[in-house]
């Protein structure tokens, strides 16, 4: 069976026509999680690398959410829960903060996973990319 395809609206659609809503859905829920894994893993990481005198409470803390539909976009969210509210430390130490003097502090993990975001980028869509693959 031939197809003409041009761009990745009719992409979407002949597979979705070919193999159905609910197993493209499935399909696309499995690449999401696992390279949200992937990007996880190194926050996780570099998290425990950088976290100086802290626990690594925050690190182990890190896990990613199911995947949703945001705004017509399936996502997976990367997110601390561990019972603790650990996510508004978690803010401090990735921004830094005012101590009760008014100085400004700086947190030897300030931008720790904005940098392994950034550093996770391509891993993601690799990851993605050939978990599609492997399925479709």
């Amino acid at each position: 069976m031939r197809a003409k395809l041009k761009g990745e609206q009719d992409l979407m659609k002949q597979l979705e026509k070919r193999l159905g809503k609910r197993k493209m859905l499935r399909i696309t829920d499995n690449a999401l999680i696992a390279g949200g894994n992937k990007v996880a893993s190194i926050i996780e990481k570099d998290m425990f690398s950088a976290r100086g005198q802290g626990t690594g409470k925050s690190a182990r803390a890190t896990s990613v959410s199911k995947p949703e539909t945001i705004a017509g976009t399936r996502t997976v969210k990367i997110h601390w829960n561990d019972g603790s509210e650990r996510f508004r430390i978690i803010h401090l130490n990735e921004y830094g903060h005012f101590d009760k003097a008014g100085k400004w502090v700086n947190p030897t993990s300030k931008g720790v996973i904005e940098n392994a975001m950034r550093q996770g980028r391509e891993t993601y869509f690799a990851t993605v990319k050939s978990e599609l693959a492997k399925k479709v």
